[in-house]
């Protein structure tokens, strides 16, 4: 799948945070022959690409508009792709608050919308077609199996069936309870980390792997969440060693591209109780993510919801 001037791959939500230095790590890396910047805005992604220019002294970054959250926008990204993809990291993501638990035209949250559905679409295209030549990164989080310091609940189901699973996506899950932001996010990672997983059993010719980049200043991930926790995340949680930089963070990510020890079908992040320091399997601390039952549940739960 590589292009003669080496390996092509593309990012969503690329123009700041993470994603930019996921695109700043990759560029570096002499094999990497092509970098698409998929983001929602022009400009934003224009800026973008001059500093990561003229940041790294390589000229090989190409823009895709695309908006995860709009299916539409995901297919007219996917068409636009000259060609095929080595990898894919696929890090465009929100925490989220009241507001984006509101339905998208496909009948989600656009919570879920935005960091699992339209990132299902985007892949799946690229399968389907025969258009990604060895890896997927999914970003995901250790609110997926909780965070009790940070007060994120861990996920929990009563059967973890896809009817079940079905009600995170489309927001029926709070109805009757009271609403959890931080609980719905984690539960949204969770789904996504079940269908990472339940892909990589597919698929045993390419690798798929989850990781979350950890808890990561200098990023926007905390923007929706709640005042506390902004405060806490930009001027406390760095000086008690709960978090790290973002070239760590991002640096998770990459290894997911490159270093090929990362195994297909695993989620990796945090020791338990831990938001940085070594990646581990996160089936050693929640086993819902080796369950394949609970896999394809997830799948099936995420393709109710995809339309032609």
């Amino acid at each position: 799948m590589s292009t003669p001037s080496g390996k092509t791959v593309l990012i969503t939500g690329a123009n700041v945070g993470i994603g930019k230095d996921v695109a700043r790590q990759l560029a570096l890396q002499p094999e990497i022959g092509r970098v698409y910047l998929a983001c929602r805005n022009q400009d934003r992604a224009s800026t973008a690409k001059a500093d990561l220019e003229a940041v790294t002294g390589r000229h090989i970054f190409d823009i895709i508009l695309m908006d995860v959250a709009d299916l539409g926008s995901v297919r007219a990204g996917l068409e636009a792709i000259n060609g095929s993809l080595d990898a894919l990291v696929m890090n465009a993501g929100v925490i989220g608050n009241k507001t984006l638990m509101e339905l998208t035209a496909d009948g989600v949250t656009k919570l879920f919308a935005t960091n699992v559905l339209g990132h299902a679409v985007l892949l799946e295209g690229l399968l389907t077609q025969n258009r990604l030549g060895e890896v997927a990164v999914f970003a995901a989080s250790e609110a997926a199996r909780g965070i009790p310091k940070l007060g994120f609940k861990r996920p929990t189901f009563v059967s973890t069936s896809t009817d079940e699973l079905a009600t995170v996506i489309d927001g029926s899950y709070f109805a009757g309870r009271k609403f959890d932001r931080n609980l719905a996010f984690g539960q949204v990672k969770y789904i996504g980390a079940l269908w990472m997983a339940h892909l990589g059993r597919q698929y045993a010719d390419l690798r798929f792997i989850t990781v979350s980049p950890g808890n990561t200043t200098g990023t926007q991930a905390a923007d929706g969440a709640a005042l506390p926790l902004r405060f806490a995340a930009k001027h406390i949680m760095p000086h008690l060693g709960i978090s790290h930089k973002l070239e760590v963070g991002s640096k998770r990510l990459v290894d997911g591209v490159i270093d090929p020890t990362l195994s297909s079908g695993l989620f990796y992040a945090s020791a338990a109780n831990k938001l940085t320091g070594p990646l581990v399997d996160q089936a050693d601390v929640l086993p819902d993510f080796a369950n394949p039952s609970f896999q394809d549940h997830a799948s099936e739960a995420i393709h109710r919801f995809i339309t032609s």
